[in-house]
């Protein structure tokens, strides 16, 4: 494929439309979004990676140009990236890059396939079910959404984007927020705290992963990363790297160059 953007619709089982957009060639790198992004939460990275690789970004189901039939589960979103990569194919095994939500997603697949090239995770998330503050504040985001995706996106980018970041960053995530159908926002919200969003076995997980972090990150602190790190492969995955960006929760748009190296960082380990 050449390096002009290709965008097309793919439809899954559960009835749900995923927006997807394609560019690049070589090795396949799949790129998936977190919460109120959507694929241009990765555009940073197209000029750097896409001489080299296939690089596949997609809507989760409820965000950005993607639509849903019934409500989202991380279940389900596991399984609509298995609907994605079936639907192609593949010859050879993909590299799995996620952010936050994407990241999640990115491990529950890995630790049931394991025929992963590499996993880069940008911003790690882990389950909160069990966690009643956890819950109590990701049900209250997505009521809030449902009045309406102003009233939370300013709240949102102060909690997403590190003070030393630029404003043309904040303008950025605001944007990607503002873009937010209400009740896909507040669907996905609830979906990250409900009973179905447990760990992943991370022991299972042996392809060289890559943990990055953002130093000023609130939503996702160095600690995670580091349990995460100790967990992946149960501690006895050498290829597990664990690398800190100059950001908050949006290490892409933030530091692109840092993650950047600490993707290149993990490449070297094929």
């Amino acid at each position: 494929m050449s390096n002009e953007n290709k965008t097309y619709y793919h439809s899954t089982p559960s009835g749900s439309r995923i927006f997807v957009e394609e560019c690049g060639s070589g090795p396949l790198m799949v790129l998936m979004h977190g919460l109120g992004g959507t694929t241009n939460a990765f555009q940073p990275l197209i000029s750097h990676f896409s001489s080299r690789y296939t690089m596949l970004r997609f809507d989760f189901p409820g965000s950005g140009f993607s639509t849903f039939k019934s409500p989202p589960s991380i279940p389900q979103f596991v399984e609509d990236l298995s609907s994605v990569l079936a639907s192609r194919q593949l010859s050879e095994s993909p590299i799995l890059v996620g952010h936050s939500l994407g990241s999640v997603i990115a491990m529950h697949y890995v630790s049931r396939n394991p025929d992963v090239q590499a996993l880069v995770l940008i911003g790690a998330g882990r389950s909160a079910s069990h966690i009643p503050a956890a819950v109590e504040r990701m049900t209250g985001l997505g009521a809030k959404a449902r009045l309406g995706i102003e009233g939370i996106r300013d709240s949102t980018v102060a909690n997403n984007v590190a003070p030393s970041s630029s404003d043309l960053v904040r303008t950025i995530v605001r944007q990607m927020i503002s873009s937010q159908d209400p009740e896909g926002y507040a669907a996905t919200c609830e979906a990250a705290c409900a009973k179905t969003h447990q760990d992943p076995d991370y022991a299972t997980i042996k392809c060289p992963t890559v943990l990055i972090v953002g130093d000023q990150d609130n939503v996702s602190p160095l600690s995670r990363s580091e349990d995460l790190r100790k967990l992946i492969g149960a501690g006895g995955n050498q290829n597990v790297l664990l690398e800190v960006v100059h950001s908050g929760h949006q290490q892409v748009l933030e530091d692109t160059a840092g993650v950047v190296k600490a993707m290149e960082a993990c490449m070297a380990l094929l």
